[in-house]
Protein backbone atom coordinates (compact mmCIF):
# COMPACT_ATOMS: atom_id res chain seq x y z
CA UNK A 1 0.00 0.00 0.00
CA UNK A 2 2.46 2.33 0.88
CA UNK A 3 4.59 1.95 -2.48
CA UNK A 4 1.00 2.12 -4.10
CA UNK A 5 0.50 5.82 -2.30
CA UNK A 6 3.86 6.44 -2.95
CA UNK A 7 3.58 6.00 -7.08
CA UNK A 8 0.36 7.79 -6.82
CA UNK A 9 1.76 10.55 -5.37
CA UNK A 10 4.68 10.62 -7.34
CA UNK A 11 2.61 11.10 -10.18
CA UNK A 12 0.92 13.98 -8.94
CA UNK A 13 3.92 15.81 -7.80
CA UNK A 14 5.30 15.13 -11.63
CA UNK A 15 2.57 16.66 -12.73
CA UNK A 16 2.97 20.02 -9.98
CA UNK A 17 5.72 20.57 -11.62
CA UNK A 18 4.52 21.46 -14.89
CA UNK A 19 1.43 23.52 -14.24
CA UNK A 20 3.77 26.63 -13.87
CA UNK A 21 5.09 28.61 -16.34
CA UNK A 22 3.63 26.33 -16.04
CA UNK A 23 4.32 23.44 -13.37
CA UNK A 24 7.16 23.53 -13.55
CA UNK A 25 9.13 21.39 -11.96
CA UNK A 26 12.75 21.86 -11.45
CA UNK A 27 15.35 19.95 -8.86
CA UNK A 28 18.91 21.62 -8.52
CA UNK A 29 18.95 24.90 -9.86
CA UNK A 30 21.99 27.14 -9.95
CA UNK A 31 21.73 28.29 -5.97
CA UNK A 32 19.03 25.97 -4.88
CA UNK A 33 20.30 24.33 -1.78
CA UNK A 34 16.70 22.73 -0.28
CA UNK A 35 16.74 20.09 1.13
CA UNK A 36 20.38 20.25 1.93
CA UNK A 37 21.65 17.57 -0.09
CA UNK A 38 23.95 17.40 -2.71
CA UNK A 39 23.19 18.16 -6.05
CA UNK A 40 22.96 16.12 -9.48
CA UNK A 41 24.23 17.13 -12.33
CA UNK A 42 23.87 16.23 -16.09
CA UNK A 43 27.50 15.10 -17.40
CA UNK A 44 27.54 17.48 -20.30
CA UNK A 45 30.87 19.08 -21.40
CA UNK A 46 29.19 21.97 -23.39
CA UNK A 47 30.67 25.47 -22.53
CA UNK A 48 29.97 27.38 -25.49
CA UNK A 49 26.81 29.82 -25.06
CA UNK A 50 25.09 32.39 -27.58
CA UNK A 51 26.94 35.66 -26.53
CA UNK A 52 23.15 36.86 -26.60
CA UNK A 53 21.81 34.35 -24.47
CA UNK A 54 24.59 35.40 -21.92
CA UNK A 55 24.15 38.99 -22.13
CA UNK A 56 20.14 38.37 -21.58
CA UNK A 57 21.76 36.83 -17.64
CA UNK A 58 22.40 40.26 -17.04
CA UNK A 59 18.45 41.19 -16.40
CA UNK A 60 17.92 38.41 -13.44
CA UNK A 61 20.49 39.85 -10.89
CA UNK A 62 19.03 39.50 -7.77
CA UNK A 63 17.51 43.03 -6.81
CA UNK A 64 14.71 43.74 -4.03
CA UNK A 65 13.89 47.49 -4.54
CA UNK A 66 11.69 50.74 -4.70
CA UNK A 67 11.70 51.41 -9.05
CA UNK A 68 8.37 53.35 -8.42
CA UNK A 69 7.43 55.10 -5.24
CA UNK A 70 5.43 52.70 -3.48
CA UNK A 71 5.82 49.22 -5.98
CA UNK A 72 8.77 47.43 -4.82
CA UNK A 73 9.82 44.80 -7.07
CA UNK A 74 11.90 41.75 -6.11
CA UNK A 75 13.73 39.72 -8.89
CA UNK A 76 16.40 36.87 -9.19
CA UNK A 77 14.20 35.10 -6.12
CA UNK A 78 13.09 31.99 -8.30
CA UNK A 79 11.76 31.90 -12.01
CA UNK A 80 8.98 34.79 -11.49
CA UNK A 81 9.13 38.49 -9.95
CA UNK A 82 7.50 39.44 -7.06
CA UNK A 83 5.57 42.66 -6.85
CA UNK A 84 5.04 44.53 -4.02
CA UNK A 85 2.47 47.35 -3.18
CA UNK A 86 2.82 49.75 -0.47
CA UNK A 87 -0.74 50.52 -0.25
CA UNK A 88 -2.41 53.14 2.28
CA UNK A 89 -3.63 50.38 4.80
CA UNK A 90 -1.56 47.55 4.46
CA UNK A 91 1.53 45.72 1.82
CA UNK A 92 -0.40 44.04 -1.43
CA UNK A 93 1.92 40.92 -3.02
CA UNK A 94 1.52 40.05 -6.28
CA UNK A 95 2.53 36.84 -6.78
CA UNK A 96 4.60 34.17 -4.25
CA UNK A 97 7.38 32.14 -6.39
CA UNK A 98 7.48 28.67 -7.13
CA UNK A 99 8.49 26.95 -3.62
CA UNK A 100 8.83 27.81 -0.21
CA UNK A 101 12.31 27.70 -0.44
CA UNK A 102 12.38 30.56 -2.47
CA UNK A 103 9.82 32.63 -0.93
CA UNK A 104 12.26 31.57 2.03
CA UNK A 105 15.01 33.77 0.02
CA UNK A 106 12.42 36.38 -0.04
CA UNK A 107 11.64 36.90 3.07
CA UNK A 108 14.19 38.56 4.85
CA UNK A 109 13.41 41.61 2.21
CA UNK A 110 9.58 41.26 3.03
CA UNK A 111 10.15 41.60 6.64
CA UNK A 112 12.60 44.59 6.29
CA UNK A 113 9.63 46.08 4.00
CA UNK A 114 7.11 45.70 6.84
CA UNK A 115 9.44 47.20 9.40
CA UNK A 116 10.33 50.15 7.31
CA UNK A 117 6.60 50.83 6.38
CA UNK A 118 4.77 49.90 9.80
CA UNK A 119 2.39 47.34 7.97
CA UNK A 120 2.17 43.66 7.24
CA UNK A 121 1.02 42.24 4.10
CA UNK A 122 -2.91 42.02 4.14
CA UNK A 123 -3.05 40.86 0.26
CA UNK A 124 -1.97 38.45 -1.94
CA UNK A 125 -2.54 38.12 -5.77
CA UNK A 126 -2.32 35.33 -7.93
CA UNK A 127 -1.98 36.97 -11.52
CA UNK A 128 -2.39 32.99 -12.87
CA UNK A 129 -2.40 29.19 -11.60
CA UNK A 130 1.64 28.35 -12.91
CA UNK A 131 3.35 26.96 -10.34
CA UNK A 132 6.02 30.14 -10.06
CA UNK A 133 3.55 32.28 -8.88
CA UNK A 134 2.09 30.50 -6.44
CA UNK A 135 3.38 27.62 -4.47
CA UNK A 136 5.63 29.63 -1.99
CA UNK A 137 2.46 31.85 -0.90
CA UNK A 138 2.39 29.79 2.99
CA UNK A 139 5.41 31.31 3.27
CA UNK A 140 4.11 34.74 3.44
CA UNK A 141 1.01 34.34 5.39
CA UNK A 142 2.37 32.23 8.15
CA UNK A 143 4.55 35.00 8.80
CA UNK A 144 2.48 37.10 10.59
CA UNK A 145 -0.54 37.58 12.58
CA UNK A 146 -2.28 39.34 10.46
CA UNK A 147 -4.86 37.61 8.18
CA UNK A 148 -4.12 37.74 4.23
CA UNK A 149 -6.62 38.03 1.45
CA UNK A 150 -6.17 35.90 -1.66
CA UNK A 151 -7.19 37.24 -4.65
CA UNK A 152 -7.09 35.38 -8.01
CA UNK A 153 -9.18 34.56 -11.18
CA UNK A 154 -12.02 32.30 -10.66
CA UNK A 155 -11.02 29.03 -12.30
CA UNK A 156 -6.92 29.04 -10.77
CA UNK A 157 -7.85 26.90 -8.14
CA UNK A 158 -9.41 24.71 -10.13
CA UNK A 159 -6.53 24.54 -12.37
CA UNK A 160 -3.79 24.32 -10.00
CA UNK A 161 -5.78 21.06 -8.63
CA UNK A 162 -6.49 19.91 -12.24
CA UNK A 163 -2.60 19.73 -12.84
CA UNK A 164 -1.93 17.71 -9.96
CA UNK A 165 -4.20 15.45 -11.41
CA UNK A 166 -4.40 15.31 -15.39
CA UNK A 167 -0.82 15.70 -16.89
CA UNK A 168 1.75 12.63 -16.90
CA UNK A 169 5.21 11.82 -15.37
CA UNK A 170 6.11 12.85 -19.15
CA UNK A 171 5.79 16.51 -18.42
CA UNK A 172 8.03 16.33 -15.59
CA UNK A 173 10.80 14.74 -17.59
CA UNK A 174 10.56 17.42 -20.04
CA UNK A 175 10.35 19.72 -17.82
CA UNK A 176 13.20 19.03 -16.30
CA UNK A 177 14.91 19.32 -19.94
CA UNK A 178 13.28 22.58 -20.74
CA UNK A 179 14.77 24.17 -17.60
CA UNK A 180 17.97 22.95 -17.44
CA UNK A 181 17.93 21.62 -13.42
CA UNK A 182 20.66 19.44 -13.42
CA UNK A 183 22.55 21.36 -15.73
CA UNK A 184 25.64 22.82 -13.90
CA UNK A 185 26.01 26.39 -12.51
CA UNK A 186 28.30 26.74 -15.83
CA UNK A 187 26.28 24.89 -18.00
CA UNK A 188 22.88 27.05 -16.88
CA UNK A 189 23.07 30.20 -18.45
CA UNK A 190 18.94 31.23 -17.92
CA UNK A 191 15.83 29.93 -18.20
CA UNK A 192 14.70 32.41 -20.46
CA UNK A 193 12.01 34.27 -18.38
CA UNK A 194 14.71 33.98 -14.82
CA UNK A 195 17.97 32.98 -13.44
CA UNK A 196 16.06 29.58 -12.48
CA UNK A 197 13.73 27.97 -11.38
CA UNK A 198 14.28 27.42 -7.28
CA UNK A 199 13.02 23.71 -6.62
CA UNK A 200 14.52 20.36 -5.86
CA UNK A 201 13.59 16.95 -4.75
CA UNK A 202 13.64 17.72 -1.37
CA UNK A 203 11.29 21.18 -1.85
CA UNK A 204 8.56 22.22 -0.19
CA UNK A 205 5.39 23.95 -1.76
CA UNK A 206 2.67 25.71 0.05
CA UNK A 207 -0.52 26.75 -2.19
CA UNK A 208 -2.47 29.01 -0.35
CA UNK A 209 -6.12 28.58 -1.23
CA UNK A 210 -8.32 31.16 -3.21
CA UNK A 211 -10.31 33.41 -0.75
CA UNK A 212 -11.59 36.19 -3.04
CA UNK A 213 -12.43 34.42 -6.70
CA UNK A 214 -12.86 36.79 -9.21
CA UNK A 215 -15.61 36.02 -11.77
CA UNK A 216 -15.79 39.51 -13.81
CA UNK A 217 -14.02 40.42 -16.75
CA UNK A 218 -12.82 43.06 -15.19
CA UNK A 219 -13.42 44.98 -11.67
CA UNK A 220 -12.74 48.11 -9.75
CA UNK A 221 -11.82 47.04 -6.45
CA UNK A 222 -10.38 48.96 -3.23
CA UNK A 223 -7.85 46.74 -1.79
CA UNK A 224 -6.23 47.57 1.24
CA UNK A 225 -7.50 51.09 0.65
CA UNK A 226 -5.76 50.75 -2.96
CA UNK A 227 -7.68 51.64 -6.04
CA UNK A 228 -6.92 48.47 -8.31
CA UNK A 229 -8.23 47.29 -11.40
CA UNK A 230 -8.23 43.64 -12.29
CA UNK A 231 -8.87 42.65 -16.11
CA UNK A 232 -9.24 39.36 -17.39
CA UNK A 233 -5.82 38.69 -19.37
CA UNK A 234 -5.90 35.29 -21.86
CA UNK A 235 -2.54 34.72 -22.99
CA UNK A 236 -0.22 31.81 -21.44
CA UNK A 237 -3.31 30.44 -19.75
CA UNK A 238 -6.89 31.17 -19.75
CA UNK A 239 -6.89 32.58 -16.16
CA UNK A 240 -4.29 34.81 -16.25
CA UNK A 241 -5.19 38.36 -14.32
CA UNK A 242 -3.36 42.13 -15.53
CA UNK A 243 -3.43 44.58 -12.85
CA UNK A 244 -3.65 48.40 -13.10
CA UNK A 245 -3.19 51.04 -10.49
CA UNK A 246 -4.67 53.89 -11.73
CA UNK A 247 -3.06 56.00 -8.56
CA UNK A 248 0.16 55.58 -10.17
CA UNK A 249 -0.51 54.76 -13.68
CA UNK A 250 1.14 51.29 -13.17
CA UNK A 251 0.23 48.04 -15.33
CA UNK A 252 1.06 44.92 -14.60
CA UNK A 253 1.01 42.66 -17.18
CA UNK A 254 1.20 39.63 -15.47
CA UNK A 255 2.82 36.94 -18.02
CA UNK A 256 2.06 38.56 -21.19
CA UNK A 257 4.49 40.56 -21.76
CA UNK A 258 8.53 39.48 -20.63
CA UNK A 259 11.45 40.70 -22.26
CA UNK A 260 11.67 37.70 -24.95
CA UNK A 261 9.70 36.15 -28.06
CA UNK A 262 6.33 35.39 -25.79
CA UNK A 263 6.15 31.08 -25.45
CA UNK A 264 3.55 30.82 -27.43
CA UNK A 265 4.37 27.22 -27.10
CA UNK A 266 5.79 26.05 -24.58
CA UNK A 267 8.18 22.78 -25.48
CA UNK A 268 7.98 20.87 -22.29
CA UNK A 269 3.97 20.66 -23.39
CA UNK A 270 1.25 22.97 -22.88
CA UNK A 271 -2.47 22.50 -24.64
CA UNK A 272 -2.90 25.26 -27.10
CA UNK A 273 -2.04 28.96 -25.67
CA UNK A 274 -5.08 30.53 -27.65
CA UNK A 275 -2.27 33.50 -29.37
CA UNK A 276 -5.13 35.93 -30.75
CA UNK A 277 -6.65 36.27 -27.60
CA UNK A 278 -2.84 36.84 -26.36
CA UNK A 279 -3.18 39.79 -28.38
CA UNK A 280 -6.70 40.95 -27.65
CA UNK A 281 -5.53 40.97 -24.08
CA UNK A 282 -2.08 43.66 -24.75
CA UNK A 283 -5.06 45.63 -26.98
CA UNK A 284 -6.67 46.11 -24.02
CA UNK A 285 -3.19 47.08 -21.83
CA UNK A 286 -2.97 49.39 -24.38
CA UNK A 287 -6.23 51.17 -22.97
CA UNK A 288 -4.42 52.29 -20.25
CA UNK A 289 -2.96 55.47 -19.07
CA UNK A 290 0.81 54.11 -18.45
CA UNK A 291 3.70 55.87 -17.15
CA UNK A 292 5.98 52.20 -15.47
CA UNK A 293 4.82 48.60 -16.35
CA UNK A 294 6.04 45.95 -14.29
CA UNK A 295 6.26 42.17 -14.99
CA UNK A 296 6.21 39.26 -13.67
CA UNK A 297 9.32 38.44 -15.48
CA UNK A 298 12.07 40.52 -16.39
CA UNK A 299 12.99 44.21 -15.56
CA UNK A 300 10.50 47.15 -15.58
CA UNK A 301 9.57 49.11 -18.77
CA UNK A 302 9.71 53.39 -17.71
CA UNK A 303 7.73 56.04 -19.94
CA UNK A 304 4.82 55.91 -21.66
CA UNK A 305 5.87 55.79 -25.09
CA UNK A 306 8.15 52.86 -24.64
CA UNK A 307 5.35 51.07 -22.99
CA UNK A 308 3.16 51.39 -25.81
CA UNK A 309 6.21 51.06 -28.21
CA UNK A 310 6.69 48.29 -26.34
CA UNK A 311 3.28 46.27 -26.10
CA UNK A 312 2.30 47.07 -29.88
CA UNK A 313 5.75 45.34 -31.42
CA UNK A 314 4.33 42.37 -28.90
CA UNK A 315 0.83 41.98 -29.96
CA UNK A 316 2.01 42.98 -33.64
CA UNK A 317 4.83 40.11 -33.36
CA UNK A 318 1.92 37.57 -32.22
CA UNK A 319 -0.50 38.44 -34.97
CA UNK A 320 1.96 38.55 -37.57
CA UNK A 321 2.77 35.04 -36.36
CA UNK A 322 -0.67 33.82 -36.44
CA UNK A 323 -1.97 35.32 -39.91
CA UNK A 324 0.90 34.15 -41.65
CA UNK A 325 1.15 31.00 -40.48
CA UNK A 326 -3.05 30.67 -41.60
CA UNK A 327 -2.38 32.17 -44.32
CA UNK A 328 0.19 29.31 -45.45
CA UNK A 329 -2.13 26.42 -43.71
CA UNK A 330 -4.91 27.97 -46.70
CA UNK A 331 -2.15 27.52 -49.21
CA UNK A 332 -1.77 23.33 -48.23
CA UNK A 333 1.72 23.93 -46.59
CA UNK A 334 2.70 21.63 -44.06
CA UNK A 335 4.34 22.84 -40.72
CA UNK A 336 7.66 22.12 -42.11
CA UNK A 337 6.88 23.87 -45.15
CA UNK A 338 5.73 27.05 -43.07
CA UNK A 339 8.76 27.31 -40.85
CA UNK A 340 11.27 27.01 -43.59
CA UNK A 341 10.13 30.01 -44.58
CA UNK A 342 8.12 31.84 -41.66
CA UNK A 343 9.71 35.14 -40.32
CA UNK A 344 8.93 38.47 -38.56
CA UNK A 345 9.23 41.39 -40.70
CA UNK A 346 12.60 43.44 -40.15
CA UNK A 347 11.28 45.72 -37.43
CA UNK A 348 10.07 42.83 -35.22
CA UNK A 349 12.68 40.46 -35.26
CA UNK A 350 15.32 43.15 -34.44
CA UNK A 351 13.80 44.58 -31.55
CA UNK A 352 15.75 43.78 -28.39
CA UNK A 353 12.39 42.36 -26.65
CA UNK A 354 11.36 39.95 -29.08
CA UNK A 355 14.44 37.85 -29.41
CA UNK A 356 13.89 34.25 -28.86
CA UNK A 357 15.10 33.95 -25.65
CA UNK A 358 12.26 31.64 -24.56
CA UNK A 359 9.91 31.21 -27.32
CA UNK A 360 10.45 30.72 -30.93
CA UNK A 361 8.84 31.66 -34.27
CA UNK A 362 9.00 28.66 -35.91
CA UNK A 363 7.74 26.33 -32.69
CA UNK A 364 4.77 28.94 -32.50
CA UNK A 365 3.88 28.37 -35.90
CA UNK A 366 3.91 25.25 -35.09
CA UNK A 367 1.15 25.47 -32.54
CA UNK A 368 -0.61 27.40 -34.73
CA UNK A 369 -1.31 24.59 -37.54
CA UNK A 370 -1.63 22.39 -34.59
CA UNK A 371 -4.04 24.22 -32.61
CA UNK A 372 -6.35 24.59 -35.92
CA UNK A 373 -5.85 21.24 -37.46
CA UNK A 374 -4.29 19.10 -35.60
CA UNK A 375 -1.38 16.95 -35.84
CA UNK A 376 -2.02 15.66 -39.22
CA UNK A 377 -0.01 17.63 -41.76
CA UNK A 378 -2.16 17.01 -44.55
CA UNK A 379 1.03 14.95 -46.38
CA UNK A 380 -0.40 11.12 -46.81
CA UNK A 381 3.00 10.01 -46.19
CA UNK A 382 2.40 10.96 -42.16
CA UNK A 383 -0.82 8.93 -42.23
CA UNK A 384 0.56 5.50 -41.75
CA UNK A 385 4.20 6.22 -41.29
CA UNK A 386 6.23 3.23 -40.63
CA UNK A 387 7.57 2.81 -37.04
CA UNK A 388 10.88 4.37 -35.95
CA UNK A 389 13.06 1.07 -36.06
CA UNK A 390 11.94 0.20 -39.72
CA UNK A 391 12.40 3.39 -40.96
CA UNK A 392 16.21 3.32 -39.38
CA UNK A 393 17.01 -0.06 -40.67
CA UNK A 394 16.05 1.27 -44.29
CA UNK A 395 17.50 4.51 -44.06
CA UNK A 396 20.99 2.48 -42.75
CA UNK A 397 20.73 0.81 -45.71
CA UNK A 398 19.95 3.06 -48.14
CA UNK A 399 23.27 4.72 -47.09
CA UNK A 400 25.14 1.10 -47.53
CA UNK A 401 25.90 0.28 -43.79
CA UNK A 402 26.42 1.85 -40.55
CA UNK A 403 30.01 2.49 -41.85
CA UNK A 404 28.55 5.21 -44.40
CA UNK A 405 26.09 7.09 -41.89
CA UNK A 406 29.25 7.58 -39.47
CA UNK A 407 31.26 9.28 -42.20
CA UNK A 408 28.23 11.52 -43.25
CA UNK A 409 27.58 11.81 -39.83
CA UNK A 410 31.30 13.25 -39.37
CA UNK A 411 30.72 15.46 -42.61
CA UNK A 412 27.77 16.93 -41.12
CA UNK A 413 29.56 17.83 -38.09
CA UNK A 414 32.06 19.44 -40.04
CA UNK A 415 30.51 21.42 -41.86
CA UNK A 416 28.47 22.86 -38.85
CA UNK A 417 24.88 20.98 -39.64
CA UNK A 418 24.32 19.13 -36.39
CA UNK A 419 20.82 19.04 -37.24
CA UNK A 420 21.83 16.57 -39.69
CA UNK A 421 24.33 14.59 -38.09
CA UNK A 422 21.59 14.04 -35.15
CA UNK A 423 19.18 12.60 -37.79
CA UNK A 424 22.32 10.31 -38.45
CA UNK A 425 22.92 9.54 -34.85
CA UNK A 426 19.48 8.84 -34.33
CA UNK A 427 18.50 6.53 -37.13
CA UNK A 428 21.88 4.63 -36.03
CA UNK A 429 20.55 4.29 -32.31
CA UNK A 430 17.27 2.78 -33.45
CA UNK A 431 19.81 -0.01 -34.74
CA UNK A 432 21.36 -0.47 -31.65
CA UNK A 433 24.62 1.07 -32.68
CA UNK A 434 26.82 0.87 -29.57
CA UNK A 435 28.57 3.83 -31.30
CA UNK A 436 25.20 6.10 -31.94
CA UNK A 437 24.48 7.22 -28.26
CA UNK A 438 27.63 9.06 -28.58
CA UNK A 439 27.07 10.45 -31.45
CA UNK A 440 23.65 11.79 -30.64
CA UNK A 441 25.65 13.46 -27.50
CA UNK A 442 27.84 15.17 -29.73
CA UNK A 443 24.99 16.55 -31.88
CA UNK A 444 22.81 17.52 -28.97
CA UNK A 445 25.95 19.47 -27.38
CA UNK A 446 26.73 21.06 -30.56
CA UNK A 447 23.05 22.70 -31.06
CA UNK A 448 22.58 23.47 -27.90
CA UNK A 449 25.80 25.24 -28.12
CA UNK A 450 24.59 27.50 -30.66
CA UNK A 451 20.68 27.70 -29.92
CA UNK A 452 19.94 30.79 -28.66
CA UNK A 453 16.55 30.03 -26.53
CA UNK A 454 17.55 29.47 -23.37
CA UNK A 455 14.64 26.49 -22.95
CA UNK A 456 15.81 24.83 -26.37
CA UNK A 457 19.73 25.21 -25.35
CA UNK A 458 18.84 23.32 -21.75
CA UNK A 459 16.29 20.61 -23.25
CA UNK A 460 19.38 20.02 -25.91
CA UNK A 461 22.31 20.03 -23.26
CA UNK A 462 20.07 17.57 -21.01
CA UNK A 463 19.14 15.46 -23.62
CA UNK A 464 22.91 15.28 -24.34
CA UNK A 465 23.69 14.32 -20.75
CA UNK A 466 20.76 11.57 -21.38
CA UNK A 467 22.47 10.12 -24.44
CA UNK A 468 25.52 9.31 -22.84
CA UNK A 469 24.09 7.48 -20.11
CA UNK A 470 22.50 10.13 -17.62
CA UNK A 471 19.35 9.49 -15.85
CA UNK A 472 16.71 12.35 -14.69
CA UNK A 473 16.26 11.32 -11.02
CA UNK A 474 12.82 11.13 -9.67
CA UNK A 475 10.95 12.95 -7.00
CA UNK A 476 11.91 11.80 -3.29
CA UNK A 477 8.97 13.12 -1.22
CA UNK A 478 6.41 15.28 -1.45
CA UNK A 479 6.44 18.63 -2.15
CA UNK A 480 4.48 19.95 0.57
CA UNK A 481 4.53 19.09 4.75
CA UNK A 482 1.69 17.34 5.72
CA UNK A 483 0.33 20.41 7.77
CA UNK A 484 -0.37 21.84 4.25
CA UNK A 485 -1.57 18.29 2.20
CA UNK A 486 -4.97 20.04 3.45
CA UNK A 487 -4.60 22.50 0.66
CA UNK A 488 -5.28 19.67 -2.10
CA UNK A 489 -9.13 18.31 -2.63
CA UNK A 490 -9.15 14.34 -2.24
CA UNK A 491 -10.74 13.42 -6.01
CA UNK A 492 -7.47 14.15 -8.39
CA UNK A 493 -5.67 11.64 -5.99
CA UNK A 494 -7.82 9.09 -7.18
CA UNK A 495 -8.40 10.60 -10.89
CA UNK A 496 -4.79 10.02 -11.28
CA UNK A 497 -5.58 6.08 -11.01
CA UNK A 498 -7.47 6.59 -13.78
CA UNK A 499 -5.02 7.40 -16.21
CA UNK A 500 -2.72 4.68 -14.51
CA UNK A 501 -4.25 1.70 -14.69
CA UNK A 502 -2.46 -0.95 -16.63
CA UNK A 503 -4.67 -1.96 -19.01
CA UNK A 504 -3.16 -4.35 -20.94
CA UNK A 505 -3.50 -7.02 -18.14
CA UNK A 506 -7.27 -6.20 -16.83
CA UNK A 507 -8.62 -6.28 -20.09
CA UNK A 508 -10.98 -9.26 -18.77
CA UNK A 509 -11.51 -8.36 -15.55
CA UNK A 510 -14.26 -6.02 -13.75
CA UNK A 511 -13.81 -5.21 -10.34
CA UNK A 512 -14.61 -1.88 -8.26
CA UNK A 513 -13.06 -0.67 -4.54
CA UNK A 514 -14.92 1.54 -2.42
CA UNK A 515 -13.01 4.44 -0.51
CA UNK A 516 -14.98 5.90 2.55
CA UNK A 517 -12.80 8.74 4.08
CA UNK A 518 -13.85 11.10 6.75
CA UNK A 519 -12.95 14.69 7.89
CA UNK A 520 -14.25 15.46 5.27
CA UNK A 521 -16.51 13.23 4.24
CA UNK A 522 -16.14 12.09 0.59
CA UNK A 523 -17.30 8.50 -0.59
CA UNK A 524 -15.87 6.96 -4.02
CA UNK A 525 -16.05 3.68 -5.75
CA UNK A 526 -12.81 3.04 -8.35
CA UNK A 527 -14.47 0.20 -11.02
CA UNK A 528 -12.06 -1.61 -13.27
CA UNK A 529 -14.52 -2.66 -16.79
CA UNK A 530 -12.52 -4.12 -19.04
CA UNK A 531 -9.67 -2.23 -19.51
CA UNK A 532 -10.86 1.10 -18.14
CA UNK A 533 -10.93 2.76 -14.47
CA UNK A 534 -14.05 4.60 -13.74
CA UNK A 535 -14.39 6.52 -10.58
CA UNK A 536 -17.84 7.89 -8.86
CA UNK A 537 -18.97 9.59 -5.78
CA UNK A 538 -20.70 6.66 -3.77
CA UNK A 539 -20.06 3.94 -1.98
CA UNK A 540 -20.72 0.42 -4.27
CA UNK A 541 -22.60 -2.33 -3.24
CA UNK A 542 -20.32 -4.79 -5.37
CA UNK A 543 -17.06 -3.73 -3.90
CA UNK A 544 -14.77 -6.53 -3.45
CA UNK A 545 -13.17 -4.53 -0.40
CA UNK A 546 -13.38 -0.93 1.20
CA UNK A 547 -10.70 0.79 2.31
CA UNK A 548 -11.98 4.08 5.35
CA UNK A 549 -10.06 6.56 6.85
CA UNK A 550 -9.42 10.23 7.29
CA UNK A 551 -8.44 12.29 4.27
CA UNK A 552 -5.54 13.34 6.05
CA UNK A 553 -4.36 9.63 6.96
CA UNK A 554 -4.70 9.41 3.21
CA UNK A 555 -2.49 11.95 2.00
CA UNK A 556 -0.45 11.44 4.79
CA UNK A 557 0.40 7.92 3.68
CA UNK A 558 1.19 9.24 0.32
CA UNK A 559 3.60 11.72 1.51
CA UNK A 560 5.03 8.79 3.22
CA UNK A 561 4.59 10.77 6.35
CA UNK A 562 3.09 7.67 8.02
CA UNK A 563 3.05 3.91 6.93
CA UNK A 564 0.41 1.33 6.84
CA UNK A 565 0.94 -0.96 9.84
CA UNK A 566 0.98 2.46 11.96
CA UNK A 567 -2.34 4.04 10.49
CA UNK A 568 -3.68 0.34 11.15
CA UNK A 569 -1.84 -0.07 14.43
CA UNK A 570 -3.49 3.39 15.64
CA UNK A 571 -6.77 2.78 13.90
CA UNK A 572 -6.67 5.55 11.46
CA UNK A 573 -7.47 3.59 8.57
CA UNK A 574 -9.34 0.13 8.75
CA UNK A 575 -9.34 -2.31 5.69
CA UNK A 576 -12.41 -4.19 4.97
CA UNK A 577 -11.72 -7.56 2.47
CA UNK A 578 -8.01 -7.68 3.90
CA UNK A 579 -5.12 -5.71 3.14
CA UNK A 580 -3.93 -7.74 0.62
CA UNK A 581 -7.18 -7.78 -1.13
CA UNK A 582 -6.44 -3.92 -1.49
CA UNK A 583 -3.18 -3.91 -2.23
CA UNK A 584 -3.63 -6.62 -5.35
CA UNK A 585 -6.29 -4.25 -6.51
CA UNK A 586 -3.71 -1.29 -6.59
CA UNK A 587 -1.66 -3.34 -8.53
CA UNK A 588 -3.56 -3.04 -11.02
CA UNK A 589 -2.10 0.61 -11.59
CA UNK A 590 1.23 1.80 -12.51
CA UNK A 591 4.00 2.23 -9.69
CA UNK A 592 5.91 5.24 -9.77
Amino acid sequence: MARFLWGLVCGIVLSVVVAGGGLYLVLNPPGAKAGGEARTFAPVSADAVDPSLEAHTEIFARSFEEVVPGIHLAIGYGLANVIIVDAPDGLIMVDALESMEAANGLLPGIRALREKTGKDVTDIIYTHNHADHVFGAGVFTADQETPVRIWAHEDTEARVHEVVNVLRPIIYERSMRQFGTFLSDGQLENAGIGPFLLTNENARIHFEAVSHPISEKEVRLQIAGETVIIREAIGETDDQLMIYLPDRKALLPADNYYHAFPNLYAIRGTPYRDVLEWSKSIDAMLGFDMDVMIPQHSRPVHGADEIRKRLTDYRDAIQFVHDQTVRMINKGMTPDEIVAVLELPPHLAAAPHLQPFYGRVDWAARAVFSGYLGWFSGDPKDLLPLSEPREAELMVELAGGAGNVKDHFNAAMERGEPEWALVLASHLDETGDEAAAEMRSMALEALGEREISATGRNYFLTSAAEAGGFEIPPVKTWLTPQENLTGFPLRPYLEFLQVSLKAEEVLDKEVAYCFAFSDPEENYTLRIRRGVAILTEELSGDCVGTVSMPAATFKALGAKHTNPAAALASGDMQVEGGLNGFIAFMDYFEQS
